[in-house]
């Protein structure tokens, strides 16, 4: 009974502690439940907002990528400028050089004659090179010409250096060329005008092909005005135009001695005659005319040497024009002085724009009183003086500029050559005797003064060309006088003498 009866308690206490626990976990299964559901919920809406995140990340992600390629863009498009900028700072640093480096060519390379390239830059090699003798900026274009370095010489290119053969014709002048230079006319001259000497050669080989025949000229050649010659080496030493000549004429070495020149021969043989031109204010030859070639035997063939120039013109003494300031290198017009045809200097306006030869160049303004020192004098004598045949001499000084006059002697030594001005003043001590001075120069009497009872004033005024030396003097010859001014100056010098 007793075990049943704790059956029954057990029984009962398992019972209820079952219904306990399944009242428990009904409980927890239900919050369970609601846990679950509400992290369910939280889990969806992370979902949801884990959506928009991404949805909007994806945007900006978007944006940014539209930024970087956009920069990208950019930064291509600076580097790109970047190298165009390189290149062409490059190309712009390239060209600055080349012109630089032709600046300092032309500097160097278009001088007005070779003399002068090879003075610039002794280290430069004969060959072909641009000079311009007219001055950069003006006149023509630079030429081209061959400089020999070695002499320092320019000499000027043609189409005639070959020979060439003379057609048959027979009157005089017939055959005519005309010599195509490398350099205008005017390039030429002005190459003439800054050398020393200029000179061009000349070969005619000739058989029954005179240059003269019977006194009548069938050869000749062009100056440079066009004017036909006849001579055909050296320079024209005879004032006629007809001038005819060659070197053998010169020499007396033709074959026949009668005749001036061997072409004039009429030997059945071939000659020759070779000659340098000289005179260089005709050169260069413009054109060759030859005739009296009809004869089928009849050979003439010539050949033209370069036009050539040398030296640097040298003036002796004062330049005496704008040309010459020209020659020797003057560029900047202005006002100058130059040496005058009557030996005083002259001011002129030379127009260094214009070349010689143009009458703009020099425009004459006047004479410039010019005086290496000045000479000029004032002196006085208020004591008696009475010596006969005697300089006066003078006991007061007011001036004495450059110290010609000798007060004690009374004698004016001239410094300079020149024009000078004296005046002699002076009063008879005696109003009742006679008075009379005589001016001396170098003890010649060249002018005198006497005055009569009553008339006891007199005076010299005279003007005198001297030389450095010459003596001026008063001297008295009658009477005395106690009242005397002698004055003088000079008024032009004679710089050049």
């Amino acid at each position: 009974m007793a075990h049943l009866v704790l059956n029954i308690f057990v029984l009962s206490l398992t019972v209820a502690l079952f219904i306990n626990v399944t009242a428990v976990s009904v409980e927890l299964k239900t919050n369970v439940t609601d846990r679950l559901q509400e992290l369910h919920e939280i889990q969806e809406d992370l979902k949801i907002k884990s959506k928009q995140f991404e949805t909007m990340m994806e945007s900006e992600v978007g944006k940014l990528k539209e930024k970087v390629e956009f920069l990208e863009t950019k930064i291509q498009e600076q580097d790109n400028l970047l190298k165009n900028c390189q290149v062409a700072t490059s190309d712009a640093i390239g060209s600055l050089r080349n012109v630089e480096e032709n600046n300092l060519k032309k500097t160097v390379l278009d001088p007005k004659t070779c003399l002068e390239a090879r003075t610039a830059d002794p280290s430069l090699e004969s060959g072909m090179y641009f000079i311009d003798p007219d001055g950069q900026g003006r006149g023509d274009d630079p030429i081209y010409v061959y400089c020999n370095m070695t002499t320092g010489s320019t000499s000027i290119l043609h189409d005639s250096e070959d020979s060439i053969a003379v057609s048959h014709c027979f009157e005089p002048g017939c055959y005519t060329r005309e010599i195509k230079y490398n350099a205008t006319l005017r390039q030429m001259t002005m190459l003439s005008e800054l050398s020393n000497v200029c000179h061009q050669s000349i070969q005619v080989d000739c058989y029954d092909a005179a240059f003269e025949f019977n006194g009548v000229p069938y050869a000749w050649w062009n100056d440079r005005n066009g004017d036909p010659r006849y001579f055909w080496s050296g320079v024209n030493n005879n004032s006629s135009d007809r001038y005819h000549t060659c070197q053998c004429g010169l020499d007396g070495s033709c074959k026949e001695k009668s005749l001036s020149c061997n072409c004039d021969s009429d030997l059945a043989i071939e000659l020759s005659d070779v000659g340098i031109l000289l005179e260089k204010d005709l050169l260069p030859v413009t054109k060759l005319n030859f005739g009296r070639t009809i004869a089928p035997t009849s050979i003439n063939r010539h050949t033209l040497g370069r036009f050539e120039c040398n030296g640097k013109v040298v003036l002796n003494g004062m330049p005496t024009s704008c040309q010459d300031l020209w020659r020797i290198g003057y560029i900047l017009s202005g006002i100058y002085s130059i040496k005058g045809s009557s030996n005083k200097v002259e001011t002129v306006y030379c127009d260094f724009t214009k070349l010689p030869g143009d009458e703009e160049l020099q425009t004459w303004i006047g004479y410039a009183d010019v005086k290496s020192e000045p000479v000029q004098f004032t002196v006085a004598r208020k004591t008696s003086f009475s010596t006969l045949n005697t300089a006066i001499s003078f006991d007061q000084e007011t001036l004495n500029t450059g110290n010609a006059l000798n007060t004690s002697t009374g004698v004016f030594a001239a410094p300079r050559n020149g024009t000078y001005f004296f005046a002699f003043s002076s009063f008879s001590e005696s109003q009742y005797s006679t008075f009379s001075v005589d001016l001396h120069l170098n003890d010649a009497t060249i002018a005198n003064c006497v005055t009569s009872y009553a008339l006891f004033y007199c005076n010299v005024p005279i003007t005198l060309k001297l030389s450095r030396g010459d003596r001026v003097q008063v001297s008295l010859q009658q009477g005395s006088t106690n009242n005397a001014i002698f004055t003088g100056w000079l008024l032009a010098e004679d710089i050049f003498q």
